[in-house]
């Protein structure tokens, strides 16, 4: 799903009028095809990413707001020197002066339509207009171009006025990195609250403190883009192995715990009224061929886990991704129903085997007594309400996405670990 329209056109309605100006004063050459494809760039992203923040941030970190400025720069002064200099060729002082001009009222008309767009957007938002508060960092932009203004009106010439932008830092501001900060910390925030995996909070913690270290290090505290978005690459290589090992690993358990559940319930005399076997055309033959085909499958999963981790299908539930699981609460089944799963039925389930009578028997009270499913199972959506609140409001995330319920379960709540 894209990023919602609504933000991509406040985000990127200046850039395309910028575009447009251009093409509607036939321009042309090859700043003004590098500025085609940058914005083509920032569209494209808009349609690849979900995550307004993530989206921000690509921005910036590809440094598309600076090479798109840039290349406009360029094209105006194409263009003023081409009106400027006659038949003659030589850049004279008027032009130079109009040259500059044109530079501070193309930031002038950008301010005007930062404002104009952002008010459209919260229009359109209705009941969620204040979400442009907290998405848009527009008064940050904003202030970064009105300080090019002011340079521009002290009566500088048009080179000096480029080299100072460049001497005080004012392209990097101008460029949209002021806003990454705040950016990186809403991405981690998101990170802490969602809590899925332990390298995803480490990658955008060494994410922010690049971001301020950079950022120390300037005249203007803004960070240079080009060494963050270098960073943030080394950063991303870093952690990615971690994150796939930890994620395949947390994929070996849960399906294991998945399989002993259809396995164990299998043999339940309940088993062809609930599901999913009821919802089959033939609920006996479906669990018949649990109890008969599941076991092959997990020795067979075993296996291939066993080959590239080194571990066996008990050896799983001691990686951290595990206990982890278990203490931010994503954990879907009870801590004694996992227990039961791991410690008995695992055991038991061997291909051409049918399990104990007694295995049965607590596997069938278990069900009964609804002490199968964990009963804070619902704490990360608490978690992220939390969050989603501390940005946009209190009550926010329950107006818009309702009520989160707890679950209704009678088993106790996980404690230690005892596999």
């Amino acid at each position: 799903m894209p990023v919602d329209k609504m933000i991509v056109d406040a985000m990127l309605g200046t850039f395309r009028n910028m575009l447009q100006e251009c093409r509607d004063k036939n321009l042309s050459g090859g700043d003004l095809d590098i500025m085609a494809s940058t914005l083509a760039r920032m569209e494209h992203l808009g349609i690849e990413m979900d995550d307004t923040g993530a989206y921000s941030g690509m921005l910036v970190q590809e440094g598309l707001f600076m090479k798109f400025s840039d290349h406009y720069s360029k094209v105006l002064s194409a263009a003023a020197q081409q009106s400027g200099s006659g038949n003659s060729g030589v850049y004279d002082e008027a032009a130079d002066k109009q040259l500059l001009q044109n530079t501070l009222q193309a930031y002038r008309d950008a301010v005007q339509r930062i404002k104009e767009n952002k008010s459209q957007v919260k229009e359109k938002m209705g009941n969620h207009a204040a979400d442009a508060d907290v998405l848009f960092k527009d008064k940050i932009i904003i202030d970064a171009i009105e300080q090019l203004i002011v340079l521009g009106e002290s009566g500088v010439s048009y080179p000096l006025f480029l080299s100072q932008l460049i001497e005080k830092g004012l392209d990097k501001a101008l460029e949209g990195s002021v806003t990454t900060g705040e950016s990186l910390q809403y991405l981690l925030d998101a990170a802490k609250a969602t809590s899925a995996n332990p390298y995803l909070i480490k990658k955008e913690e060494e994410k922010l403190v690049l971001q301020k270290k950079h950022a120390a290090e300037s005249s203007i505290n803004v960070a240079d883009s080009l060494q963050f978005q270098l960073g943030c690459e080394k950063i991303e290589w870093t952690h990615e192995p971690d994150i796939i090992k930890w994620n395949k690993i947390k994929q070996g358990w849960e399906k294991t715990l998945f399989w002993l559940d259809e396995w164990i319930t299998a043999y339940c005399s309940f088993a062809p009224f609930i599901e999913p076997w009821a919802a089959t055309k033939e609920p006996k033959e479906a669990v018949k061929e649990s109890q008969d085909c599941v076991p092959g499958k997990l020795r067979t999963w075993e296996k291939i886990n066993n080959r590239y981790f080194g571990l066996s299908a008990k050896e799983l539930f001691l990686h951290p991704s595990f206990a982890w699981d278990v203490e931010h609460h994503w954990m879907y089944w009870s801590q004694e129903y996992a227990e039961f799963l791991v410690n008995e039925v695992l055991p038991a389930c061997i291909p051409f085997q049918q399990p104990a009578a007694n295995l049965i028997a607590v596997a069938e009270k278990m069900h009964t007594d609804n002490r199968k499913i964990n009963p804070n199972i619902h704490q990360p959506s608490l978690r992220y309400a939390t969050f989603f609140n501390s940005y946009f409001g209190e009550g926010e995330f329950a107006k818009r996405y309702g009520e989160t319920k707890k679950v209704i379960s009678n088993a106790a709540a996980w404690a230690s670990v005892n596999f």
